[in-house]
């Protein structure tokens, strides 16, 4: 059977029963969607005059999965049991595949997937339910992974599909009662305002409230606090973070033979008072370093003669043996050091598509929005996308890509100041 989406963008899908549930499948923003059931549901008879699938438990428990199209697409999720005590099943899984890697926002009484698209975005929103991360990446949990439902009761859950139109640079906003900064440095405060909720905090999270208006202190780190409104108890991430500058300074003061240390320890005295202990420092690990040559060794040689120490040689020599590998990244910090002959304030880049790295930098960022899952942030991820955005300049996708870039960036530091990477650090630091 055909779906057909006519909202601000049109797209077309079909419906399929498999084996475990149900799915549509289209060609547009949103590729598939699935709901899943595993754990002895099976399939009941099929109804002609509906678009979903009918499943039950041994328990007696029984599911629906009904759709229907429209400006959104609609997704129905029930489970019903009518015996005289709850019983507890397998819960339903969301399953969702776009054209790039969606960005999965599960936070039980909230939840959104945004799905990337030349096109422009597509977006998922929970209307009903309380889904979590699903048990594997870019799949949910509509009603809990064991949901329990009361005797003679029901669960639900409903999602809603939306195709907006922009470029893969567009993602939608998040949620309007979302404070302004979830990841200020330390000693400062997330504001939320929620006028008919309440905030529940970790006792470490120091937090005031008048009317509403809640200030919330978090200690450094990442930490989650409840939200919690008429539909329940919304998790939201807040942090608190050092900036750059501190968490150079701290890393100088550690005593490693590394290349990325030596990099940042360059960095730091280069915008600071410089004690001689630590230029000796540098000046030994760089000696050890420069025997086997990579990236952050040449580039810190080169930054180092700035400091008096006549290293200029060893770096050329470094970066010409580093570039004969010819690995991307290498190739990016040598050339954004002046140690690749290009041009790049001309426009020039010094390998692959500079447009293909940028968008896949701030893919793996997850456009700096809010999220449940994916991959742990890199440094060189967010290098890569504030470098795209400073390249689009001041123009309407560059603006959109330095915010995400810069969230992005709170929020890794929000994890460095109580875990510092050498390696994160100096990606952070290149500029």
């Amino acid at each position: 059977m055909s779906l057909e989406l006519t909202g601000v963008a049109r797209e077309h899908f079909e419906t399929h029963r498999t084996l475990r549930g149900f799915e549509v499948t289209g060609d547009g923003r949103l590729r598939r969607l699935s709901v899943e059931f595993d754990g002895g549901w099976h399939l009941l008879a099929e109804d002609p005059d509906e678009v979903g699938v009918r499943l039950e438990h041994p328990s007696g428990a029984l599911a629906s999965v009904l759709l229907s199209s429209g400006p959104r697409l609609r997704l129905q999720v029930t489970l019903t049991s009518h015996r005289s005590e709850a019983v507890t099943v397998p819960g339903p899984v969301l399953r969702v595949e776009g054209e790039r890697q969606p960005i999965c926002w599960l936070a039980e009484a909230s939840g959104e997937i945004v799905l990337p698209s030349e096109r422009g975005p597509g977006l998922l929103t929970q209307r009903r339910g309380l889904c979590s991360a699903g048990p594997e990446p870019d799949t949910a949990y509509l009603l809990d992974a064991e949901p329990i439902i009361p005797r003679d009761g029901t669960l639900s859950a409903a999602w809603t599909y939306e195709a907006l139109e922009g470029d893969i640079l567009d993602v939608p906003g998040e949620p309007s009662w979302f404070p302004f900064d979830r990841y200020p440095e330390l000693g400062h405060s997330v504001d939320l305002s929620v006028p008919d909720g309440l905030v529940v905090a970790h006792e470490d999270v120091r937090v005031t409230e008048e009317e509403g208006e809640f200030e919330l202190y978090p200690p450094l780190g990442l930490t989650t606090v409840g939200v919690w409104g008429p539909g329940g108890r919304t998790l939201l991430e807040i942090g608190a973070r050092h900036d750059v500058e501190r968490l150079r300074e701290k890393l100088a003061e550690e005593r490693t033979v590394d290349d990325a240390w030596a990099y940042v320890a360059v960095r730091h005295m280069m915008e600071s008072w410089t004690p001689d202990d630590l230029v000796d420092r540098v000046d030994f690990v760089l000696g050890q370093l420069l025997e086997t040559p990579t990236a952050w060794g040449a580039v810190a040689a080169h930054l180092a003669t700035q400091l008096g120490l006549p290293l200029e040689d060893e770096a050329q020599e470094a970066a010409t043996q580093v570039l004969s590998r010819g690995r991307t990244d290498d190739v990016i910090v040598l050339a954004l050091h002046g140690l690749v002959p290009i041009d790049l304030l001309g426009g020039g880049w010094p390998i692959g598509n500079f447009t293909e790295l940028g968008v896949e930098a701030l893919s793996r960022i997850g456009y700096g929005r809010v999220c449940t899952s994916g991959a742990p942030l890199r440094g060189r991820d967010v290098g890569i996308a504030k470098l795209f955005a400073a390249g689009l300049g001041e123009t309407e996708q560059g603006l959109r890509a330095s915010s995400s870039a810069m969230v992005a960036e709170h929020r890794l530091l929000c994890a460095l100041s109580l875990q510092p990477s050498p390696v994160d650090l100096a990606w952070l630091s290149i500029g």
